[in-house]
């Protein structure tokens, strides 16, 4: 294609490493990696309250070039071409890829038509300067080293046209994990876990996986290796702007709830009081608290 171009990277042995894309397997796309369930039943052709909330900031498609960078299973990359956009989607791990262009082979002859997936490295792109409309980059920058990432931030402005928009999401919230857990919700948790064993109530939600109180955040294994990098929205919102951006919005979210997380009405409803506890849900959706309680992130920017 006449958009695309040739970049290599650049080697420095005293830059810090990077995650390796290995380690991006089949297992965490399709049993780990945010909206697996979702992609299971719907190979992508229906997606939750994450990905309707990234499309809906991006605004209209119709008619424009869009990227999704990181784009795992490809679900952006199809949702944006059902929109009428031409959407490229690259990932630099070579499961990404593999999944993402499975789940394109499905899709009919004129949707396909507009949909493209390559591995590629966000920090060397292989597209012209000003070539996207509107660039999505979810769940992507904790993973990426600080150099890494303003690397990325660089190679995406070049590649946004004057006037283009970039959505990002990022998740977890740092000021949670590293001030609200270990020094209010945990101790919510310790409670909360004494006072079953002392009712000598054993279910779903009393328990230690349920309701954590080690010393930090638990991480899965996946977020442990590959969480090198998570953020503040303030910082965030910074670093876009030192890379000549324009912020046009920032806000912390939470996904809506639906239903229950257990089939118990009971447990649902213990669940319900201890979250208000503990994370002062749903009060902590709402500013002040919001900066500290809400782990999910958004920012909204222009080229």
């Amino acid at each position: 294609s006449s958009c695309v171009r040739r970049c290599t990277l650049s080697s420095n042995p005293e830059t810090p490493g990077r995650v390796e894309p290995d380690i991006y397997t089949d297992d965490y796309y399709l049993t780990n990696c945010h909206g697996y369930e979702d992609f299971a039943v719907s190979g992508g052709r229906k997606v939750g309250p994450r990905f309707v909330k990234a499309l809906s900031l991006a605004g209209e498609l119709r008619g424009k070039r869009v990227l999704d960078v990181g784009c795992g299973r490809g679900e952006l990359v199809i949702q944006s071409a059902m929109r009428g956009a031409e959407a490229w989607g690259i990932d630099y791990a070579e499961a990404a890829v593999r999944i993402a262009e499975r789940a394109l082979d499905g899709a009919d002859a004129a949707l396909r038509a507009r949909t493209h997936v390559a591995q590629m490295d966000v920090k060397a792109l292989r597209f012209e300067d000003g070539h996207f409309d509107a660039v999505f980059m979810m769940d992507v920058v904790e993973h990426l080293y600080p150099h890494e990432l303003s690397q990325a931030f660089d190679e995406l402005r070049r590649v946004i046209r004057p006037g283009g928009r970039i959505v990002l999401h990022t998740s977890p919230n740092t000021l949670f994990e590293r001030t609200v857990y270990p020094n209010y919700s945990r101790r919510v948790n310790q409670i909360a876990l004494a006072a079953s064993r002392l009712l000598r109530i054993h279910d779903g939600l009393f328990n230690e996986t349920m309701l954590p109180t080690g010393p930090e955040f638990p991480h899965d294994a996946f977020e442990r290796t590959m969480h090198i990098n998570e953020q503040s929205l303030a910082g965030l919102r910074a670093e876009v702007e030192r890379h000549g951006f324009r912020v046009r919005t920032s806000e912390y979210w939470e996904p809506p709830s639906k239903g229950g997380y257990f089939s118990s009405r009971r447990l649902n409803i213990e669940l319900a009081v201890l979250d208000f506890l503990r994370f002062l849900r749903p009060l902590s959706h709402y500013p002040p608290l919001n900066r500290f309680f809400c782990n999910h992130m958004w920012v909204t920017a222009e080229r």
